[in-house]
């Protein structure tokens, strides 16, 4: 959850006059799902890698079949855990959901989390950062992210949870407001990650990578039965990766490892304990340069997109980050099935970083950028435990999927920070003045911050998945309390807050002839804001969001292939904006409203056997339709949100013939110009960029060569401000060999 605008965010904000609109805290839950076990197979694989004569009859492709897994075959889900908690065909669930499944993430060779949702329809940011994967968009408003079910740390002063993309099974994206099951957040969507884990099979992978900023990567994915009859399986899956950071002259290093262990005594009944294990050593220059020069003119010319802001010798990043959990599940009879997902986490970060705050006022040659120094270090811990009964069972002409839980987590931080100003920097002749800790005790020194804080919150929901003919109505309820403290260790004041609120969800799905699947529905969320001064010395009001969709799903007979189409619109109130009656804007009102509506289009699968396509589409328009400054009616800057975005990533593979098992892809991604000012007084350009792979795969290796960005543009992510425009990934080029045995 995040808890309050931090003292790095503080500080740029008075340098260049930011308005921020808080919306703060996040909370999660979510559970698992079992194989498809669907009576209808035609339309499935019939043998693994092989190459099959008729264009009418699909490679074949695992199905994943773990607790806690979306069933897949190839690029395309057909089954989620994600809409409903309970294992749900897609067609039912009546809320737009993506799939990334593992081989759209190893097809596009995605290095992170943002880079396996680029070509997910609407996802935005600023580029790839070492240290996040946050500062995106979906929807409009940022995405709340979930590992297996559980909500993970997602935090402004990026202290974010990481997951190596090889350790990934498949991602979650369940669109709109989703408090109905998970509990606070905002109205946009989710974003679940599931993890490789042990299933009982026999696993043997090695992977190797290389590539530019000196990469180099080896990774292994090994697992098996422990006895005979697979009552006990085991799973090993590891990363180490050393290169250099994209920026500055500092290293990217991560090693990674998550351990698991299944007992399954019989059909009914399985219980999967694991663990994980993340370290990050890293640079953290935060490349944050102003409008001038980057998106609007400045006399000296244009800011090179390899300028290196930090300083050498003392930005560094450290991240540490384990969990250990566990998932269990047994189905009592026909009718009774219950489940228990339960977590503890801990992650600590040590950020020494020298970042930029704009342009420096006192340089009429408009060359200076006035810098910070600062060290941020930040611990957390979290414990979540989520239990669910499910009841299936027939009234009448109704068939019922009952599901009831009672969620609790709990969440303490420490978070301390000290600032200062640095040394200016001129950004077309840099010359690198040495920074030191000794800076933080100078005059340029801003006061420290050592803050405390925890979180108990609760959980207790209810939801009806009803079948009747043809019509499949989802409804739900859930009620939520949280109880929040804040400490501040060094000015002796201490804050507490006790929150509660009621969401829900009504959604009906129609399965119509021809795998057409129209559906509507109506959900709701709520967001508490913690460590935001209201102007009245009350408490705040968590913010609300609704949403309204509309939307039509077509899974064509006999193809594996899904299409998505929807169009909707979210609300959300109680928006914390600056109090204008207050000279320091250090205190907030609540009377700001945000809304987003747009259009979405997605496909995603086979058309032929030999060619796959991951294609998308995007309307939007987000706007604070209420607020008490100039930003009435403009675009929210915090995060990028272009008014259109497309994308389309086709891979042609030979199955057959003497050059069977090569394939070549080819990437397309479009973003329209957005607002880059409180005031949208800037505007960021529109870019397109482009992606390319080849690859050539046997029964036991696969070779491939991935490249991003491939004609290295050079364009703006985004902008919050005139002070803060960030660079988007140059070009990245990665070999890759992969062998199993």
């Amino acid at each position: 959850m995040e808890w309050a605008t931090s003292t790095r965010m503080r500080a740029i904000s008075a340098a260049a006059g930011i308005t921020f609109y808080v919306a703060s805290g996040h909370a999660w839950a979510q559970m698992d799902a079992r194989q498809d076990a669907s009576p209808d197979k035609k339309s499935l694989p019939q043998a693994s890698g092989e190459a099959n004569p008729s264009s009418e009859t699909l490679p074949a492709v695992s199905v994943s079949a773990n607790a806690g897994k979306d069933a897949a075959v190839g690029l395309v889900g057909r089954r989620s855990a994600s809409g409903t908690k309970t294992d749900t065909p897609i067609n039912e669930i009546p809320q737009t959901i993506n799939i990334v499944t593992a081989e759209q993430i190893e097809m596009t060779r995605a290095t992170d989390i943002n880079q396996a949702l680029r070509y997910v329809p609407g996802f935005s940011t600023y580029s790839s950062d070492n240290r996040s994967d946050w500062y995106s968009a979906l929807r409009g408003f940022t995405p709340t992210l979930f590992v297996d079910g559980l909500s993970v740390p997602n935090t402004i002063n990026l202290a974010s949870w990481r997951v190596d993309p090889y350790m990934i099974e498949s991602l979650s994206v369940l669109r709109g407001p989703t408090s109905v099951l998970y509990g606070q957040g905002d109205p946009g969507a989710i974003v679940d990650v599931q993890s490789k884990l042990a299933n009982g099979e026999r696993i043997r992978e090695m992977e190797v990578q290389i590539g530019n900023f000196a990469r180099k990567q080896i990774a292994f994915d090994i697992g098996d039965k422990i006895d005979k009859d697979g009552t006990l399986s085991w799973r090993v899956v590891g990363v180490a990766r050393d290169g250099n950071a994209q920026m500055g002259p500092n290293a990217d290093q991560r090693v990674a490892l998550s351990p698991s262990i299944k007992w399954q005594p019989d059909a009914a009944t399985s219980f999967t304990l694991y663990a994980t294990y993340l370290q990050d050593w890293t640079d953290t220059a935060s490349n944050f340069l102003p409008a001038s020069g980057t998106v609007q003119p400045n006399p000296n010319g244009v800011i090179s997109n390899n300028l290196y802001v930090g300083d050498p010798d003392f930005d560094r990043y450290g991240k540490r980050q384990a969990s250990i959990g566990y998932q269990f599940e047994h189905q009592f009879n026909s009718v009774w099935t219950v489940r228990q997902n339960a977590r503890f986490m801990h992650l600590s970060t040590d950020d020494w970083s020298v970042y930029g705050g704009g342009l420096d006022d006192a340089d009429p040659t408009m060359a200076s950028l006035t810098r910070y120094a600062g060290i941020f270090q930040f611990n957390y811990n979290r414990f979540d435990i989520d239990n669910q009964a499910q009841a299936k069972f027939r009234t009448g002409e109704l068939d019922h999927t009952v599901l009831a839980g009672f969620e609790y987590n709990r969440q303490t931080t420490t978070d301390s920070e000290q600032l200062a100003l640095a040394p200016d920097l001129n950004l077309f002749n840099p010359v690198y003045t040495p920074v030191t800790a000794a800076i933080f005790s100078s005059p340029n020194a801003y006061p420290r911050t050592d803050v405390k804080s925890s979180m108990d919150a609760f959980g207790v929901y209810l939801q009806d998945q009803i079948k009747w003919r043809r019509w499949v109505f989802t409804l739900g309820g859930r009620q939520d309390w949280s109880i929040a403290t804040q400490n501040d260790l060094i000015g002796g004041t201490r804050q507490t807050q006790a929150d509660h609120a009621f969401s829900g969800r009504v959604g009906v799905t129609f399965l119509g002839d021809y795998g057409l699947s129209p559906y509507v529905s109506y959900s709701t969320s709520f967001n508490p804001l913690l460590g935001v001064n209201m102007a009245n010395g009350s408490l705040p009001e968590p913010t609300r969001g609704r949403q309204v969709e509309l939307g039509l799903r077509w899974q064509p007979p006999g193809k594996n292939l899904m299409l998505n189409a929807a169009i909707y619109q979210i609300n959300q109130t109680n928006v914390a904006t600056p109090n204008l009656n207050d000279p320091t804007l250090s205190t907030y009102v609540q009377t700001g409203e945000v809304r987003s509506r747009g259009f979405e289009f997605s496909a995603v699968g086979k058309l032929t056997n030999n060619l796959s396509i991951i294609a998308a589409y995007v309307y939007q328009d987000v706007k604070n339709v209420k607020a008490n400054d100039e930003t009435l009616n403009k675009w929210p800057v915090d995060i990028p949100r272009p008014r259109q975005m497309a994308s389309l990533w086709a891979d042609w593979t030979w199955h057959t013939g003497v050059i069977a098992g090569l394939g070549f892809g080819m990437g397309v991604r479009y973003q329209s110009s957005v607002a880059g000012a409180a005031d949208n007084s800037i505007t960021v350009p529109s870019y397109t960029l482009y992606d390319a792979a080849v690859h050539y795969d046997t029964r036991d290796w696969r070779f491939a060569i991935n490249a991003t960005n491939i004609f290295d543009r050079r364009y703006v992510g985004g902008c919050q401000s005139s002070a803060v425009c960030i660079y988007g990934n140059p070009r990245t080029v990665i070999a890759s060999a992969r062998y199993n045995w």
